[in-house]
């Protein structure tokens, strides 16, 4: 039977479930998160219970860089369909080569590390951009966001700072998670915990988007239209939450 670990939803728990394994010398299959798991006839499901977690966290900061655990920690945050065990696997290879892992490209979990952090980032770097806040009652700003990977810490982190002196929300829609700014701090809620209070548009917002979307048709050229070097910069998945591309769908 082919071993698949299981562990409970967090980068913690994961790290600390790798840690384990490595100390007990366990080669699984493979690891995933114990509610996104779907059973097989071929695997065998087994969930570790860890009584020293924190110590299992302490212990692998105190042998591997920041640039080691920030490199997984976006890997942990793709929708990479086995990101768990390129994990491990690359964790295990950092142990022998320290920060020079990044330079054994010969290997193929290094490879699918390196590319794997680059498209997170260059997600979240484009979502900075093509981010649209709209203004509601109360003077908060509401954004929708619909991304591949999981980025709404690392915007919300960016947000934090660029608007600091303002009440926000950044709703993912894909995977039902809310982040909340109250000018302090940033909470997460899911859909659920988030269900029963309302927004409603600002009249000043609603003016504002009839402007910029006139704006934004009037100053087009149509002639100049090239729709496959507009979709290079702006890719189409993220136009349903861009106000001036509502009428290009």
């Amino acid at each position: 039977m082919m071993e698949v670990y299981l562990y409970e939803e967090g980068f913690d728990n994961l790290l600390s479930l790798i840690v384990e394994l490595i100390k007990i010398k366990r080669k699984p299959y493979d690891i995933k998160e114990i509610n996104s798991y779907e059973k097989n006839l071929l695997e065998e499901e087994i969930f570790l219970k860890i009584k020293n977690k924190q110590e299992n966290i302490k212990e692998i900061k105190r042998v591997v860089s920041n640039n080691i655990l920030n490199s997984i920690y976006y890997v942990y945050l793709s929708n990479h369909p086995k990101k768990e065990i390129m994990i491990y696997t690359f964790l295990l290879v950092s142990l022998k080569y320290k920060d020079t892992v990044f330079y054994q490209r010969r290997l193929n979990c290094v490879n699918e590390v390196i590319k794997t952090v680059k498209r997170v980032k260059q997600e979240a770097h484009k979502l900075k951009g093509f981010l649209r806040f709209e203004e509601m009652k109360n003077n908060i700003y509401y954004g929708k966001i619909s991304p591949d990977n999981n980025v709404i810490e690392i915007l919300s982190n960016h947000f934090r700072e660029r608007l600091k002196q303002e009440y926000w929300i950044i709703h993912d829609t894909n995977r039902g998670i809310l982040s909340i700014y109250d000018k302090k701090q940033v909470y997460y809620l899911t859909n659920q915990e988030f269900k029963n209070i309302s927004l409603e548009k600002d009249k000043k917002e609603i003016e504002i988007e009839e402007l910029w979307k006139t704006f934004h048709q009037t100053v087009a050229i149509k002639e100049r239209e090239n729709k496959r070097c507009q979709q290079n910069f702006m890719p189409k998945k993220y136009w349903k939450n861009m106000l001036e591309m509502e009428k290009e769908l």
